[in-house]
């Protein structure tokens, strides 16, 4: 095993390569396949956001208590304090997947507006 104060495979890069990979995945599962809703797509971007900070929360959590005794003690004593101290490490987490999942959402809703166009051809050009 590594030395767990430096960066390595498994305590820094699966990890947030693991948090990108759900944040690229959940939106279009979100809103499946045959969307053609702007709103929809919107709706699942900001619930993957949340559900990016929740999952990187709980990741900082477990690299912090990978490193340091008593942070599962901690976070039992003072549940909300420990929460948004991890909340604010998943912040910084959203410097890495914040534009993952807005490339994720350019390309679902160019992806969607090119179905839609089909659409409007298929029909003979009825909106």
């Amino acid at each position: 095993m590594s030395n767990a104060l430096t960066l390595d495979l498994w305590n820094s890069i699966l990890p947030l390569a693991g948090l990108c990979a759900l944040v690229a995945w959940l939106p279009g599962w979100l809103v499946g396949r045959g969307n053609l809703s702007q709103g929809a797509l919107a709706r699942a971007v900001g619930v993957t956001a949340l559900v990016a900070l929740v999952v990187g929360a709980v990741l900082a959590a477990g690299l912090y208590a990978a490193i340091n005794e008593g942070v599962w003690a901690g976070v039992v004593a003072a549940p909300l304090q420990r929460a948004g101290f991890f909340l604010g490490r998943s912040a910084l987490f959203a410097l890495l997947w914040g534009p993952v999942l807005g490339f994720v959402w350019l390309v679902k809703a160019q992806e969607l507006n090119r179905r839609l166009g089909m659409r409007m051809v298929d029909e003979g050009g009825k909106g």
